[in-house]
């Protein structure tokens, strides 16, 4: 029996002290050590020039650059193929002629990723990513990059004004609540992480007149999550005219895309608007927004590039900090449109698209993205999804939030047209709810046909 069988089986207060249990091991993990000082680096660097952050993070490029070349095998073999003296990289124009690295080349090549003195690097952690779009990546981590990564997240969360130990709402993917239990409470408390977790698969209803009661009870002011958790929670709230006892002050999210309609339905519901933070686990990019909602580049946490692409600029990171699993020129996956304004010289983004998964195709070899301008102007469309069959055709799933949704429809039915230059056949549906991912994510899009590279970079390794 496994230990989530286990977890099933227990007393709801039980199940508690499990939680509170391993938040221990994950305060530990992330904030034990080194998180403080590198807490306090990160905070003092966000008043630094542009120039003085590139002179940061050109020195933690180098170091990785020599490192990757002396100790992982797959980085020496294609340094030298490429002719590039791993010792005389300076900045990011010297990496420029390493090829864009995909995540199916890593996978087909894990082993020679890994240093050669391993042993040394302890402690690490064994990581993986979400699998979202069907590709889950497994990779060492070293515990000095987790602390690094959660020192940038609260760092974002601090410029925020929020302050470490605030109590949070947590509406995350994991299921900590079983899904047999009909009675509240559909939440477990974590003192240790400062966190009460909301079940994301008991949402009805009933159920989130529980949720707004623990919200009161526990005078909760700021809610994280996934934006497909936090929606229908701020569908119920709207819809109903509740208000609590202590007004919600923060609303951040990560995980997944936080789209335009999301974004004015969150804020509609709780008075807020919601901040958005963009990273990987991979720790080769790290994106989030300021008090003024601007995306800015966490320039010193990891080196980001941005290539040209039919869709848009894709976001390729190099990661300064993981020396247990170094990554060069990693292909997110995902897509940004770039913005020509910069904040004291840290680059900024006007929205970030999503994953390449994100795109439909069109019969002519094109792509389209930013397809969440389709619902930007609505407020009767809860959540939306759109899938693409192999033949092209276009179904759009979408869950009203009133009887009035007619004219958003048409509207998001004009842009599509325009957007694809009428060339896909659509149909828009209405439907009660959009099935989640086993991780409780909401695909924006859903497509049937083989993803290609429509890069004009040239220069990707894809073997």
């Amino acid at each position: 029996m496994d230990a989530m069988s286990v977890y099933n089986k227990l007393p709801i207060f039980a199940q508690n002290i499990a939680c509170a249990y391993e938040g221990s091991r994950l305060a530990r993990l992330r904030y034990g050590g080194s998180f403080e000082n590198k807490y306090a680096e990160y905070r003092a660097q966000s008043k630094l020039s542009g120039d003085e952050i590139a002179s940061i993070r050109n020195a933690k490029l180098r170091v990785m650059a020599s490192f990757c070349y002396e100790h992982v095998p797959f980085y020496k073999k294609l340094f030298d193929e490429c002719g590039i003296d791993a010792y005389a990289i300076k900045d990011e124009r010297d990496i420029a002629s390493l090829p864009v690295l995909t995540k199916d080349v890593v996978k087909a090549n894990l082993s020679s990723f890994q240093p050669d003195n391993i042993q040394s690097l302890k402690p690490y952690i064994i990581e993986h990513t979400s699998g979202s779009t069907g590709s889950s990546l497994i990779f060492n981590q070293s515990v000095e990059n987790v602390r690094e990564l959660w020192a940038v997240f609260w760092r974002f969360w601090s410029r925020l004004g929020i302050e470490k130990g605030t109590l949070c709402a947590d509406f995350g993917s994991r299921t900590i609540v079983p899904s047999t239990q009909s009675v509240p409470p559909f939440w477990r408390n974590c003192p240790p992480l400062r966190q009460i977790k909301f079940s994301a698969f008991h949402a009805n209803e009933m159920n989130y007149h529980a949720y707004a009661k623990e919200f009161d009870r526990a005078r909760l002011q700021w809610i994280h999550g996934y934006p497909s958790c936090i929606v229908p929670f701020a569908t119920f709230i709207l819809e109903n005219g509740i208000e609590f006892k202590n007004p919600i002050k923060w609303i951040t999210t990560s995980g997944e895309n936080l789209y335009d309609h999301q974004r004015e339905l969150i804020k509609k519901a709780f008075g807020v608007e919601p901040y958005s933070l963009y990273s990987l686990t991979e720790a080769t990019a790290c994106i989030s927004e300021n008090r003024e909602h601007k995306l800015l580049v966490d320039e010193d946490y990891s080196l980001v590039e941005f290539v040209k692409s039919e869709a848009g600029w894709r976001i390729v990171g190099s990661n300064l900090s993981n020396f247990a699993f170094p990554l060069l020129r990693y292909d997110t996956g995902d897509i940004c449109i770039l913005s020509e304004d910069k904040l004291n010289g840290w680059r900024q983004v006007d929205y970030i698209d999503g994953r390449n998964a994100e795109l439909i195709r069109l019969p002519d070899g094109g792509t389209v993205g930013a397809l969440s301008a389709l619902f930007t102007e609505s407020s009767s469309i809860k959540e939306a999804q759109i899938v693409q069959r192999a033949d092209y055709s276009v179904t759009i799933s979408f869950v009203p939030i009133n009887e009035h949704y007619q004219q958003d429809v048409d509207q998001a039915r004009q842009k599509f047209k325009e957007r694809t230059r009428g060339m896909l056949p659509v149909d828009f549906t209405r439907v009660g709810h959009i099935p989640r991912t086993s991780r409780g994510k909401l695909r924006y899009v859903v497509s049937e046909i083989k993803e290609q590279d429509h890069s004009d970079s040239g220069n990707t390794l894809t073997y």
